[in-house]
């Protein structure tokens, strides 16, 4: 019965997001962000975020007048390789921010995802009833004839 109730539950949750440039003056408190650091940026807050440190993403906690606030979730390295945070505060000057990029739900990925995990799972349960639920034979089962 679990996984009756456990696969529907993570088709819900589970969901597709893309990042796209910001379309208002500052991001509202609360939302998702990649920031993008300019190179001097990327230098000068490697002693908070680590050497050579591409994009910062995170949640953004409040706009300040040196910059943006932000709990960061992972960091980005020119390299390609992400590193996961903890959620900690970091304040990311105006001046070492070089883009700013807020994260939207990708309506039609998740509709995709969501249709091909039902139908694995329905998939899934007919071959399973089909495999395991078929009737015994005529006579076979309950009490043995008397012979």
């Amino acid at each position: 019965m679990r996984p009756a109730i456990l696969i529907p539950a993570a088709c819900l949750t589970a969901a597709c997001y893309s990042y796209r440039p910001i379309t208002t003056p500052s991001p509202e408190a609360g939302t998702y962000v990649a920031v993008t650091l300019t190179d001097a940026g990327s230098q000068d807050l490697a002693r908070y975020l680590g050497p050579s440190v591409f994009v910062v993403r995170g949640r953004v906690l409040d706009q300040t007048e040196r910059g943006l606030a932000v709990s960061v979730s992972a960091v980005e390295l020119q390299r390609g390789d992400a590193v996961p945070w903890a959620g900690e505060r970091v304040e990311l000057p105006s001046a070492a921010i070089a883009s700013l990029d807020v994260r939207r739900l990708a309506k039609g990925r998740t509709l995709l995802l969501a249709g091909v995990s039902a139908g694995t799972f329905v998939a899934t349960t007919l071959a399973f009833s089909l495999i395991g639920g078929a009737d015994q034979p005529n006579g076979a089962g309950g009490r043995p004839g008397k012979q």
